[in-house]
């Protein structure tokens, strides 16, 4: 997009901060989808829907929308490689939230705001940002999203900041470890295993240590140190045994398939994991048990291609927008999904209000742009009944389309 930060100024300048500002409840029903997003929706391109989304930002009253759809504009400029322009946009978004005065509004964008910012590569600013939020569990909720971001990028060390700054060390620490296998080899190099493995052993907890032993298996794998993976998955199943509940046999498992699979081991390790996961799952009886491990491993097997039994999850969730949720975290090779998630969206004109029943399709628009079915894409934003959502729907959708 060579216009976008002619556009961004554009909007900057034509779009004064509104003081005292207060949200309307149930403003959503006054709104509909507005000339600029039909307009594209006839004849979608990425230049028309980052017009589209700018042009219904100039036009909208309240900060707290504008936002939003500032924001959904700078994911794709991310997703776009336009990280300067992001960042431009992600400060814009965040001028606009505090435009409305309302510290609640402000501290709830800033937790969407700051872990673009690191995906955007300015960790820095993000970690700036988190220090304004007051309630503990956003603030560390933040930190770990933020950390996760800079994980994805290879970014070790902006990582390793953000996870000192949580409140609980041992948090903390297994928190990073999870992530840890997704980094790429040359940033692995960098670890210390040795001191990785100390603070494993110091745990009480059967399942953490079995876990922990889990993880540094792959690490070791992924250093060439077959033999001492082999041990340690050896004592890993030893560990095991000290498991009595069938739920934690079940669920201890199932971290044990998602960690091979996040850390792209050989397939014949997932596959083994998974079919010793299966085994202690078929027992598992508690719905809130099965939610938890359809989350854990759903995703594993859309990306290896068991697409039957990833769907069969679906009924883990009692719930719609439970199961748009987990239908949005699924990442599979073509479309073999689209029937059930095009199944979920005609559900939506069910629900009532239409900000819950745009909160679900934006959720399923998570998943058909995760899987670049743009096809499924326009269909829900088509379904989208309100402007500001309809925008933020195309600007997500921008880079899917040429």
């Amino acid at each position: 997009m060579k216009h976008i930060s002619f556009s961004i100024a554009l909007l900057a300048a034509t779009t004064p901060a509104i003081a005292q500002e207060e949200p309307q409840s149930g403003a959503a029903l006054s709104h509909q989808p507005n000339q600029y997003t039909l307009a594209c929706l006839e004849a979608p391109t990425r230049d028309c829907a980052f017009s589209a989304a700018l042009q219904t930002v100039i036009a909208e009253e309240f900060g707290v929308e504008r936002s939003k759809v500032l924001v959904a504009v700078a994911r794709s400029l991310i997703a776009t490689g336009q990280q300067r322009q992001a960042i431009e946009t992600l400060m814009l978004a965040l001028d606009e939230a505090r435009s409305v005065n309302l510290t609640l509004v402000t501290q709830e964008k800033i937790t969407k705001i700051a872990p673009l910012l690191a995906r955007a590569g300015d960790t820095a600013s993000a970690l700036a940002l988190v220090e304004e939020l007051e309630v503990s569990s956003a603030k560390q909720r933040t930190l770990i999203n933020i950390a996760e971001e800079a994980m994805t990028l290879g970014d070790l060390a902006a990582a390793n900041v953000a996870f000192s700054q949580l409140n609980n060390p041992t948090r903390a620490f297994w928190q990073r470890l999870r992530l840890l296998p997704t980094l790429p080899d040359n940033v692995l190099l960098t670890v210390d295993l040795a001191e990785l493995e100390t603070e494993i052993r110091a745990s009480q907890r059967a399942d953490r240590l079995y876990r922990g032993l889990v993880a540094l298996s792959i690490l070791a794998e992924r250093r060439g140190l077959t033999t001492q993976r082999e041990a340690l998955l050896a004592e890993a199943d030893e560990v095991f045994t000290g498991l009595l509940s069938t739920n934690d046999r079940a669920l201890t498992t199932a971290y044990r398939v998602r960690l091979m699979f996040d850390g792209k081991m050989p397939s014949e390790l997932i596959e083994g994991s998974y079919n010793l996961m299966q085994i202690h799952a078929g027992r598992v009886r508690d719905m809130e048990t099965l939610a938890s491990l359809a989350d854990i491993v759903g995703i594993v097997e859309a990306g290896t291609g068991n697409i039957a039994t990833a769907v069969r999850r679906f009924d883990a969730f009692p719930e719609l927008p439970e199961k748009a949720r987990y239908a949005s975290s699924l990442r599979f090779d073509g479309r073999e999904l689209s029937a059930e998630v095009g199944a979920l969206l005609s559900e939506t004109a069910e629900m009532d209000g239409v900000y819950e029943r745009d909160l679900v399709r934006l959720q399923l628009l998570e998943g058909a742009i995760g899987n670049s079915d743009l096809d499924l894409a326009i269909r829900v934003i088509s379904a989208l009944e309100d402007d500001d959502n309809q925008a933020s729907g195309l600007a997500l959708a921008a880079p899917l389309l040429q």
